[in-house]
């Protein structure tokens, strides 16, 4: 299987370094507008192929499944591109998905053209139980982010608290709302927010409550669930990226898993 990375940074190079040790993966097409980040990443696999920024276009031709792991925009300028030419697709930078036109047309394409759309669970679980009780009536979906000061960006609308994040003593709460408006304002922060939203009752019913805790050393997410199958709690916490701790380390993971469920033929879980 030939498999494309588009984004070299933290989750692009610990995914590359995961498929370089599965025999099933014949060759990693590399892509990043960073051409040094490209070659550092490629300077690390053996089975790699290095791609210019101009030869977007020649790594989805030479690739089975291209693995998005670069930014918003991305998705929009990339995605449509690798399913109208009906190769795979794994989407991490979930967020974008927020823009319902985008989701329709990958969703459009993907289906005119036979391929497939992945979407890890990321830095966060319980997924799989969301999508099954979302095929009987749901309440209510609240997910709640808790990350370390320094693992915030905060958007323009809120500099206004970049000296209260400074040190603080306590926790501060930076959003109460809606998923939709969580990631249009976290975009950094919060795919976790667009990926539980896609898994069950959408953006706009999905609640969102974003906090900066000086009291957590790890990105903490937990999930609230009621419907008519019962009552779900799930708590994650991950340990940030080392180079990046607005990245959780089980953001890559996740992705490995789904690559290898592809490459193995066996599903586990939705």
């Amino acid at each position: 299987m030939r498999i494309g990375i588009v984004g070299c940074g933290f989750i692009g190079t610990t995914i590359g370094g995961a498929l370089e040790q599965m025999e099933e993966i014949e060759v990693i097409n590399l892509f990043d507008l960073d051409f040094e980040a490209t070659v550092g990443l490629s300077s690390r696999l053996s089975k790699s192929v290095v791609f210019r920024s101009t030869e977007l276009e020649l790594l989805i031709d030479a690739s089975d499944l291209v693995i998005e792991a670069a930014s918003h925009t991305a998705v929009i300028d990339i995605v449509p591109k690798v399913v109208e030419r009906g190769k795979d697709v794994m989407i991490l930078s979930v967020g974008a998905l927020v823009d319902d036109d985008l989701w329709n047309r990958i969703r459009d394409l993907a289906r005119e053209n036979c391929s497939r759309v992945y979407i890890p669970s990321g830095a966060v679980s319980g997924i799989d139980g969301i999508i099954s009780a979302s095929m009987a009536d749901v309440d209510c979906v609240t997910l709640t982010v808790r990350k370390p000061p320094k693992g915030l960006s905060l958007p323009p609308e809120l500099h206004h608290l970049s000296e209260d994040l400074r040190d603080p003593k306590e926790p501060i709460v930076l959003f109460e709302g809606n998923a939709r408006d969580a990631v249009r304002l976290f975009p950094k922060n919060v795919n976790v927010a667009a990926t539980v939203s896609l898994a069950g009752i959408g953006f706009d019913r999905t609640k969102v409550k974003i906090i900066a805790d000086p009291n957590v050393q790890r990105n903490v997410q937990r999930i609230d669930m009621r419907g008519r199958f019962g009552e779900m709690q799930v708590q994650m916490e991950n340990h940030p990226s080392t180079s990046n701790p607005r990245t959780s380390y089980m953001a890559p993971l996740s992705a490995i898993s789904v690559i290898r469920k592809i490459v193995s033929g066996i599903s586990i879980g939705n």
